[in-house]
């Protein structure tokens, strides 16, 4: 997921086309050498709004635990994978089709990490997809100073 070339200063190039099918994108956020808070992707030349992929850094986050429970709830999603720590995948259908998601936050939940995939690269599954990300990316984004 953080192999060269990247786009945001983090995010591989080669993880975005396969996530989301796009071959001819844009990537708009974080600026190579700046601390990572974002990536968004969109679709270039599109007159679909919205993006394709976004992952975001929450820093702090903007939910509490019971917060990121009730939406865990309320939107049917299923907990990570062990050894992923606190977090869940829930997909949902939006004006713009279906969206999959993947929240995962610190113990304390004062960080959290956001994935969203709208709708996804054709024959893939977009929560593998959302899971990878999370098991990519949560070590070096929500990894808390010891």
């Amino acid at each position: 997921m953080t192999t060269q070339p990247q786009e945001c200063g983090l995010i591989s190039r080669e993880a975005i086309i396969r996530a989301t099918g796009l071959q001819d994108y844009s990537a708009s956020g974080s600026q190579p050498g700046e601390s990572f808070e974002r990536c968004v992707i969109t679709q270039t030349q599109s007159q679909k709004l919205g993006a394709q992929l976004s992952i975001e850094l929450h820093n702090p986050s903007p939910f509490t635990v019971e917060e990121l429970e009730s939406t865990k709830r309320i939107d049917k999603g299923t907990d990570l994978p062990a050894g992923l720590g606190p977090g869940f995948t829930a997909r949902t259908e939006g004006k713009n089709g279906p969206s999959t998601y993947a929240f995962a936050w610190t113990d304390d939940a004062r960080m959290m990490l956001s994935i969203w995939i709208v709708p996804g690269a054709p024959g893939r599954d977009p929560r593998a997809d959302a899971i990878e990300f999370v098991r990519q990316l949560k070590p070096i984004l929500l990894s808390t100073p010891k």
